[in-house]
């Protein structure tokens, strides 16, 4: 009796340690007789029908194997246990299943990359597009613009012409009715003999009418004593004893292209509250047939003085320096505004920049390719401050 129990103490204890090495499930080929022991002495407690699922603890018992069947253990027979199929198929459809989860996980992560890279794309394509359109659009603009002005200085050009020759009939006119109203005055004049109180002496007595002497017509040049001054493009004449006004912060530009027929000189105000408040910031010489950019200006809207002409000549008159174009001159102001306010975006900050074309006509009138009306002013107006 102490033989049997020390054995069914050691088979607990085999048990134990058997089902951490050799545990796994197998299949019954026949029917199996589920003994108390490793053997045919010991005595049969249950019996297992074929095709029935074990658990087997551990194969270490020669011809025997300890299993584990419901709630009961005991020994089989090894020859008569086999491998289940069916734990097999569902181990290689667990791994089946589970490569097809890692394959669908990479396949979700490509098309997310992808999808990523499609929006990027469409996004780039769509800020191209909209820069693309702006850029037309502005183009448009500025080519409708610089028709208007176009336009606007042909119909100028023609007034001016006809305003011209008007004056020159109308001085024609006068010059024939002054020559007319002298000639009728010379002819009503007597031309009668003058009486001596002394003796001729052999003199004739007769003399002829009186005649105006010859008259002598001379262009009088006022500005002869003025000194004759040459400036570089973007330089500031020194007649105006002026420092310009500069936000180095700024990336921003006026850029004038002047044609071959004139120099000009450009006076850039910033505007105020009032007419009082407006400020001088830059004044420009730019020579003929060049291309000068105005840098740098501080941020405000603006309005320009020009003063187009040839042969620029500066003098001093009670300590006070004087400058003007002395050949072909002529003023003018702009009507337009030129808005330098920088305007923040969700793209950056947006800082204008302007292009401005300036040239005579062959009638003397200013053409400006930016506005599409213009103002003649004289030389005072444009040269004070």
């Amino acid at each position: 009796m102490k033989s049997i129990f020390t054995f069914i103490l050691l088979l607990v204890i085999t048990f134990s340690s058997a089902h951490a090495q050799d545990g796994q499930y197998l299949m019954s080929s026949a029917k199996l007789e589920v003994r108390s022991g490793p053997g045919l002495q010991f005595n049969t407690i249950a019996e297992v029908t074929k095709g029935t699922q074990v658990y087997v603890m551990s194969s270490n018992y020669g011809e025997w194997s300890a299993i584990q069947f419901k709630k009961m253990n005991g020994f089989v027979l090894s020859s008569l246990l086999t491998e289940d199929s069916r734990i097999a198929d569902a181990e290689r459809a667990a791994q089946e299943a589970a490569a097809k989860r890692e394959a669908a996980k990479q396949a979700a992560t490509q098309a997310i990359a992808q999808a990523e890279a499609a929006k990027k794309a469409a996004e780039e394509a769509a800020r191209k597009a909209i820069a693309n359109a702006e850029r037309l659009k502005r183009e448009a603009e500025a080519t409708a613009a610089k028709a208007i002005a176009d336009a606007e200085a042909a119909k100028k050009s023609k007034d001016v012409a006809a305003q011209r020759a008007l004056a020159d009939t109308e001085e024609t006119r006068r010059a024939v009715e002054e020559a007319n109203r002298r000639a009728a005055k010379g002819s009503s004049v007597t031309s009668n003999p003058i009486e001596s109180t002394t003796p001729s002496y052999g003199s004739s007595s007769n003399t002829s009418s009186p005649r105006a002497a010859s008259i002598e017509v001379s262009r009088e040049d006022k500005y002869s004593s003025w000194e004759k001054k040459t400036y570089k493009s973007g330089a500031t004449p020194k007649s105006f004893n002026f420092k310009g006004k500069f936000d180095y912060k700024l990336d921003n530009y006026l850029k004038i292209k002047v044609g071959k027929n004139t120099e000009v000189v450009v006076k850039m105000y910033k505007m105020g509250k009032t007419k009082a408040d407006d400020q001088l910031v830059r004044v420009t010489y730019i020579n003929s047939n060049s291309t000068q950019f105005i840098r740098n200006v501080p941020e405000g809207e603006y309005y320009l003085k020009i003063a187009y002409g040839r042969e620029w000549r500066e003098t001093a008159v009670g300590g006070k320096k004087y400058g003007t174009f002395t050949k072909n001159a002529l003023y003018e102001q702009g009507k337009a505004i030129l808005d330098f306010n920088t305007v923040k975006t969700s793209k950056g900050t947006n800082v204008p920049s302007y292009n401005l074309a300036l040239d005579l006509l062959p009638s003397g009138s200013g053409e400006y390719s930016t506005r599409s009306a213009q103002d003649n002013i004289s030389a005072d107006l444009f040269n004070k401050n």
